[in-house]
């Protein structure tokens, strides 16, 4: 049992430490980029990327699991350091800086609700920058505890890198990530590939042109294809376009190329030059790119909304359809016989002498009634009689056809209504309808009951009313001849 318990105990850790494992190559990998390009200027970096890469790392793995990561990358980075050449307190104080910064930064995002996937409206906007100005700060402070160079430029450089760093890394591995995964299905440029592709290029294209040469004085340039990669893309466009001038800016700045490489200043200098710049294009793309996504937004809710209030609305006149149906085919039926009532009956009487009166079409009725029904009631009361009537409802619908229709007219009255057949094939029908009945019981085997009928046909009717009063005297005539018999209208 001991044994089955510790294998499960390392099967849970060993997918923690793998991922501890992930989180802190990621890490360093990014410190070793930064750290290999900050030797061609001077030991100071421009961007430092890696915090951001385990902010970011905190914010996709499970809140449990931080401790193991911040451990794997306070240890791995201070290998890192160790390797660069720093001193081994320095090289802890800076790993343990990098560690508190994006502690620090992942707690205060959480905390204030930020968004995960980087697209954030313009109050949104305010309080990310104002949570990287605070931590990049925190971070700069604890790092100059284990500084040996000039406080001052190590603590501008140190924060601006950070502070870049975040801005820039952050949003972009947020929108990236809920691109890939699908938790934001706005971001992503959907069929347009190629011209998001192209656009890309652009900015590029440009950002190399107006860096690489120092003749004419063409930064401002990579402004234009930024805010077309915005436009079009949103804020995916917008911190895409933004990393790669930053990206290029920095390679070509340590290469020794473009106007900022040319200045007659120290190495410090430059970077903070360089650093300036790269805000500037940050500036100008991230506020556009968080308007346009927050419009976005607005838009997709009031679709959503509209959509929602279109599928509200559809479902209420569904269910007022509903009801109406409902309504009208309980006004259809007799409650007690279960046939059609005196309303639908004589709806359908009407419908039916209309349309066989333009076609010389025949169309048979019957009325008839239940003989005695009132000394029923009276002998065996009116329980009696609704279920003799309940009893007629079953049979008349077993013994009338297809295409034919009953219905009660009220009390024990009942109209049968009979398109395209004979007046012989309608005295057929009635008669063995009454004959069912005749030898039909209720409940009660002790009761007995009978009809009486009459049958018209449509011949020289002017209307319905006609016909009906005809059936109604060959009713009359069947009552007087003797009930339980069928007669037909003269």
């Amino acid at each position: 049992m001991n044994l089955q318990h510790q294998s499960s105990d390392l099967t849970g850790i060993r997918p923690i430490i793998v991922r501890a494992a992930f989180v802190a190559a990621v890490f360093c990998v990014n410190s070793l980029i930064v750290i290999a390009a900050s030797n061609y200027t001077g030991g100071f970096a421009a961007l430092w990327s890696a915090n951001a890469s385990l902010v970011f790392m905190m914010m996709i793995f499970p809140r449990k699991e931080h401790l193991f990561y911040c451990t794997s990358v306070l240890l791995a980075s201070t290998a890192v350091n160790l390797q660069a050449g720093f001193p081994l307190q320095t090289s802890i104080v800076f790993s343990a800086s990098n560690v508190l910064e994006a502690v620090l930064a992942y707690h205060i995002i959480s905390k204030l609700g930020l968004p995960k996937t980087g697209l954030y409206n313009p109050t949104q906007l305010v309080k990310f920058v104002a949570i990287s100005v605070f931590v990049s700060s925190v971070s700069a402070t604890t790092a100059s505890l284990g500084s040996t160079g000039e406080l001052g430029n190590n603590w501008i450089s140190w924060f601006g890198s950070d502070l870049l760093g975040l801005l820039i890394f952050l949003p972009c591995f947020n929108i990236l990530h809920a691109t890939l995964t699908g938790i934001e299905r706005y971001t992503w440029p959907k069929n347009r590939h190629i011209e998001f592709a192209g656009v890309l290029l652009l900015v590029f294209a440009v950002s190399a042109m107006a860096l690489v040469q120092t003749v004419v004085p063409l930064l401002f340039l990579t402004a234009i294809p930024v805010f077309i990669a915005v436009f079009r893309f949103g804020p995916l466009g917008g911190m895409m376009s933004t990393l790669i001038v930053a990206i290029v800016a920095e390679f070509l700045t340590i290469a020794g190329f473009g106007p900022i490489a040319g200045l007659d200043a120290s190495h410090i200098t430059k970077i903070f030059v360089l650093q300036a710049y790269i805000a500037s294009q940050l500036m100008l793309a991230l506020p556009v790119a968080s308007l346009l996504a927050d419009g976005q937004r607005k838009v997709e809710k009031i679709i959503e909304t509209e959509k929602l209030l279109r599928i509200m609305a559809e479902k209420d006149r569904q269910k007022a359809v509903t009801a109406k149906l409902q309504k009208a085919r309980l006004l259809a039926l007799d409650e007690l016989t279960g046939l059609s009532s005196r309303r639908h009956i004589l709806e359908e009487s009407e419908k039916a002498f209309e349309l066989a009166r333009p076609r010389n079409r025949l169309l048979s009725i019957a009325i008839f009634d239940v003989d005695k029904f009132k000394s029923v009631n009276d002998r065996f009361g009116h329980a009696a009689g609704d279920d003799i009537l309940r009893m007629i409802g079953k049979v008349a619908k077993r013994n009338i056809g297809k295409n034919q229709l009953i219905g009660r007219m009220g009390g024990e009255e009942f109209l049968v209504v009979m398109p395209d057949i004979s007046i012989a094939e309608a005295e057929a029908q009635v008669e063995k309808l009454r004959l069912a009945i005749m030898n039909a019981r209720s409940s009660d085997p002790g009761i007995g009951v009978t009809i009486s009928a009459g049958l018209a046909q449509n011949s020289g009717c002017r209307d319905l009313k006609e016909m009906l009063l005809l059936a109604d005297n060959a009713l009359y005539a069947a009552k007087n001849g003797g009930r339980n018999r069928l007669e037909i209208a003269a």
